[in-house]
């Protein structure tokens, strides 16, 4: 049954190995031009007060094939889990119940959980293999840039550590087990590519509640920068203030002006210092920024720190195995009352 499962998986066997070693090339003969531009620009080096030579050496970086670079490593790996639900998951076991050569092996003395355990088994750990080792080269590549930008950001987090791995393990298992119930390839790879993707968008929201959150809450300092949004006309005299977050944030979740009262502010605004008629405060938008300082208001942000960036992929990837579990027994049940 081994040899069976390899002769007809071998192809993919082929592609999937191609790709590790062209990712693998590419990226880790790269990566010391990246850390040259880090050591020219100053920024290897400092030890302090690096903000300015960290945006320096990002902006440097990626200019030109670097930046490209970046760019197709984070989508390799957030599309990966989908190619492989589509094309190594869905038809695998649907094209051999569309046709009926599963009765051939079935009559040979292999039973059903056999020949589905060794394909489940050993097709699964080559999908763990070819999505974490190309995690691994990408990441130990971007490392250096993501040092500044932050790991758990959510488009980075979910090109990074073992977090691909264990959704590409999932939209394989998803895509065996949608094509056992469907018993229709082309069907079959249709839903896989839907489902794998909904499971990818879902899991950004509830990534958030894997760890606790960080927040920062400091009076509004008197030379804040943002936007101030407000409408002349409105008789409630509403207002809302965008204010950055603080360097300490990464993945922001929220990010709030606060009252005395501990109340989002939302105004009332003076149209004596604020708006189109206002006439104190040396009107304009200075004015207006300086009352609103006078105001005593906070901001508040909510986020998940780069220091949470482990045990997020860990507890993450953990869920993601458990799920994988959970649909294979499935699978072997199905085919064990539902597959005649």
């Amino acid at each position: 049954m081994i040899w069976l499962t390899w002769r007809q998986f071998r192809t993919q066997a082929a592609v999937g190995l191609a790709l590790v070693i062209a990712v693998a090339a590419v990226y880790l003969s790269t990566r010391s031009t990246l850390l040259d531009i880090a050591r020219d620009t100053g920024y290897a080096a400092c030890t302090a007060d690096c903000g300015k030579l960290a945006q320096q050496f990002v902006q440097t970086a990626r200019t030109g094939y670097l930046g490209q670079l970046y760019q197709a490593g984070a989508l390799l790996l957030i599309l990966l889990p989908a190619l492989i639900g589509l094309f190594w998951g869905a038809p695998l076991v649907s094209r051999e119940l569309e046709s009926g050569t599963h009765r051939l092996v079935w009559n040979q003395s292999i039973s059903r959980n056999r020949w589905l355990g060794v394909k489940l088994g050993g097709i699964g750990l080559a999908t763990a293999a070819v999505a974490g080792l190309s995690s691994w080269a990408i990441t130990a590549w971007a490392s250096p840039l993501d040092e500044v930008d932050g790991w758990v950001v959510p488009l980075t987090y979910a090109a990074r550590g073992i977090v691909p791995a264990g959704y590409a393990v999932l939209g394989f298992v998803v895509g065996v087990t949608i094509g056992m119930l469907l018993r229709r390839t082309v069907a079959a790879m249709a839903v896989t590519l839907v489902v794998v993707i909904a499971a990818m968008v879902g899991g950004v929201f509830f990534r958030e509640q894997l760890v606790a959150h960080s927040t920062y809450q400091e009076a509004l300092p008197a030379d804040w920068d943002g936007g101030i949004s407000l409408s002349p006309d409105d008789p409630n005299h509403a207002i809302r203030l965008e204010v950055g977050p603080p360097e300490v944030a990464t993945w922001v979740l929220t990010n709030k002006i606060l009252n005395s009262a501990g109340a989002e502010y939302r105004g009332p605004y003076d149209p004596d210092y604020c708006g189109p008629n206002a006439t104190k405060g040396g009107s304009g938008p200075k004015g207006c920024r300086d009352w609103l300082t006078s105001q005593n208001l906070h901001q508040k942000v909510t986020y998940i720190a780069n220091d949470k960036f482990w045990a997020l992929q860990w507890r993450e990837t953990g869920v993601l195995l458990v799920a994988s579990s959970l649909l294979a027994i499935f699978c072997f049940w199905w085919i064990r009352r539902r597959v005649a």
